[in-house]
């Protein structure tokens, strides 16, 4: 199991993040790969899984970046993000899925013959990646799933998977990452020094919190 925290592309740290995931999607080999991106909410899951998704989507034959699976299913259904999947990876605007069951049988039958990059951002149950990614024999040898989740347990339909724990950021990186947002630079200014550290005490290494206190600070300065 891999463990990297998250870090603006821009900061030093970043790349090393990139190429141990790049390590575990082996892009190279046959196999189908359902892996996923594990951490609390604001860390940096969905932020990773589009860079990752960005650097390697030219090597697959269609692709697909489903954002905000739980808000979405919740507001839209099931059928329309199985919808979105067919979509993007057949390049066909013309598909329509009448229903969750029919989503299935379409998924299964038309994916089968491409080498997909799937992404499915923000799972929080089951029964979305059964409909969604349901199976690694719905799509073509060298396929790559990625699930971003708070919650490893939605990972269980898959017997075998692939984990990535995003961990909180150093107090470093953190600095790094507030001073970015706070005065465009890797590190504080001398006069906020102490701000800075208090903010990021405060932030406890979660990026959002440090990106949101970091452009507080930067608007303060401004006003």
């Amino acid at each position: 199991m891999a463990h990297y925290s998250y870090v603006d592309e821009n900061l030093v740290g970043m790349d090393q993040r990139m190429q141990d995931l790049d390590r575990s999607l082996e892009i190279g080999l046959s196999d189908i790969r359902m892996i996923g991106i594990k951490g609390m909410g604001g860390i940096g899951k969905t932020t990773l899984a589009r860079a990752m998704f960005d650097k390697i989507s030219i090597k697959f034959e269609g692709k697909s970046f489903v954002e905000n699976v739980k808000e979405k299913t919740s507001k839209f259904g099931l059928e329309k993000l199985q919808e979105q999947v067919l979509r993007d990876v057949l390049k066909d605007k013309c598909i329509s899925v009448q229903g969750v069951h029919d989503g299935r049988k379409l998924m299964r039958k038309r994916l089968r013959g491409t080498k997909v990059l799937v992404v499915l951002d923000d799972v929080d149950r089951e029964g979305q990646l059964e409909e969604l990614a349901g199976d690694p024999s719905w799509f073509k040898s060298g396929s790559r799933i990625i699930i971003t989740t708070r919650d490893e347990q939605v990972l269980n339909i898959y017997t075998e998977k692939w984990i990535h724990d995003v961990n909180l950021l150093s107090t470093e990186e953190a600095i790094h990452l507030f001073s970015r947002h706070a005065f465009r630079k890797n590190i504080p200014t001398q006069e906020y020094e102490n701000q800075s550290r208090e903010a990021v005490r405060y932030a406890a290494g979660l990026p959002l919190s440090i990106r949101v206190l970091g452009s507080l600070l930067r608007d303060k300065k401004n006003f």
